[in-house]
């Protein structure tokens, strides 16, 4: 076999391969040799089978198979060894007609683009905005609020009210109202935040244990999955009723937020470390606002991104990436409509070779260990968002690496990381102007 390269110009480059007979004809005899061993065939003994039968049932595809077999794996060695960094994916160039049945010795010519050569001017004297999003009294009441419901109690008061989940029991009607007998019948909880129909959330407000609410399933909810899964049925059977239901209120829950005391503080923060109400909302300040860092390094990314995508040039094979990108489409596509996208598309790659050149020339990339610790960050923080207690480290670990088991879940805590290191790597080669700006003033900046 030969497989070399000619270079077209700086992007773009011709891959050509000559195999020989010799090549693969190893390949084809092995695989002819197994499928002899296994082949049954009406007449023969297993593995008795004479090999011209075996070549005139399975010669020609498996010549096929292997030479392209052969192929893929030559041309994957030649990029590693010979350290190309191409665009895309190698593109068959139309050759003459193929005889598989006759040829022995076949050229193959492969179309390379090749990623630009370029130099990257990072410089403290490249200035960018970094914003200090300081939290706003609303916010800051918000987020104490939240935090009180979640430590709160539930508690089983006598009335109704707004924010209460009701208990009871649906039991399906006559024409008449009267109950049906044999009819359906289901305990349920309800939330009034469901209801659509006012009246009907009306009647609730103020109702006692033991009050009956007639319903109109249809009328009086929205969504109809939630209102059979209320009566127990399934949808066909829900799509075709046409009766009412009795409601009979059988319990009410309601979540009374806990109080800001030195028994909360303790709670949330551990003994001793807030000891009044203004240290508490002075520790949920500066909570928001360490929130509000991943909004403002977002911020600072997009923009050092924007910022290193104008500044630095290059050119692309531009042609062989629209051929490309319209050998790949599943569905048939011109190069006039692929061009529609293409500016796009251009500016996406850009940044993804510039990444790269950044990722290899400064050493940035997450190692499984790094993934599990940010995954493992991730599960304690959610749990103390909804006051869970966190269990040891080692069902942690447990939980993490379920999480890391997922593909796509992985692919998200790679990115995540990634996106940190990067985001470190800016503020160490951008000069950061920082500048104070409320929360609200951010947001809406951010929407033009």
């Amino acid at each position: 076999m030969n497989i070399y390269k000619e270079n077209v110009d700086s992007l773009n480059a011709i891959l050509k391969i000559n195999i020989l007979a010799a090549d693969y004809q190893g390949r084809i005899d092995s695989v002819l040799s197994d499928y002899r061993k296994k082949a049954d065939m009406p007449g023969f003994r297993k593995g008795k089978i004479p090999m011209g039968v075996i070549i005139k049932k399975y010669g020609l595809s498996v010549k096929v198979e292997e030479i392209n077999k052969l192929l893929s794996e030559s041309i994957s060695k030649f990029i590693a060894n010979e350290n190309l960094d191409i665009l895309g994916n190698p593109l068959p160039k139309e050759l003459t007609q193929l005889d598989w049945n006759q040829q022995k010795d076949f050229n193959f010519e492969y179309e390379l683009g090749l990623s630009p050569v370029f130099d990257l001017e990072l410089s403290k004297k490249n200035k960018l905005d970094y914003y200090h999003i300081k939290a706003d009294k609303a916010t800051v009441e918000k987020y104490a609020d939240d935090i009180a419901k979640r430590y709160g109690k539930m508690t089983s008061p006598d009335k109704v009210e707004a924010k209460d989940l009701v208990y009871g029991t649906f039991k399906e009607l006559e024409e008449d109202g009267s109950e049906k007998v044999d009819g359906i019948s289901n305990q349920a909880s309800v939330s009034l935040d469901f209801l659509s129909n006012k009246k009907k959330k009306a009647a609730f407000i103020g109702a006692e244990k033991g009050s009956v609410i007639v319903l109109d399933l249809k009328k009086d909810f929205d969504n109809d999955t939630d209102a059979a899964a209320m009566i127990n049925v399934d949808k066909d059977v829900y799509a075709n009723l046409t009766t009412n239901f009795n409601f009979t209120i059988d319990n009410i829950s309601r979540m009374v937020s806990a109080e800001f005391n030195l028994e909360l503080f303790d709670k949330v923060y551990g003994e001793g470390i807030v000891k009044n109400e203004k240290e508490f909302r002075a520790k949920v300040t500066e909570e928001v606002e360490k929130m509000f860092v991943a909004d403002s390094d977002r911020k600072f990314q997009n923009d050092a991104v924007d910022f290193l995508i104008q500044k630095t040039s290059f050119d692309l094979p531009e042609d062989f990436l629209k051929r490309w990108m319209q050998s790949i489409s599943e569905k048939p596509v011109t190069i006039e409509e692929i061009e529609k996208d293409f500016e796009g598309y251009k500016k996406s790659l850009k940044w993804q070779i510039i990444e790269n050149k950044i990722a290899t020339e400064n050493k940035l990339s997450v190692s499984k260990e790094e993934a599990l610790l940010e995954t493992k960050k991730l599960i304690k923080s959610q749990m103390a968002q909804y006051g869970q207690i966190v269990p040891e480290e080692v069902m942690i670990d447990q939980y993490a690496q379920k999480v890391l088991a997922n593909k796509d879940e992985e692919k998200n805590i790679y990115d995540r990381v990634f996106a940190s290191k990067l985001t470190v790597f800016f503020k160490e080669n951008f000069k950061m102007n920082l500048k104070e700006i409320s929360h609200k003033d951010f947001v809406k900046q951010n929407q033009r």
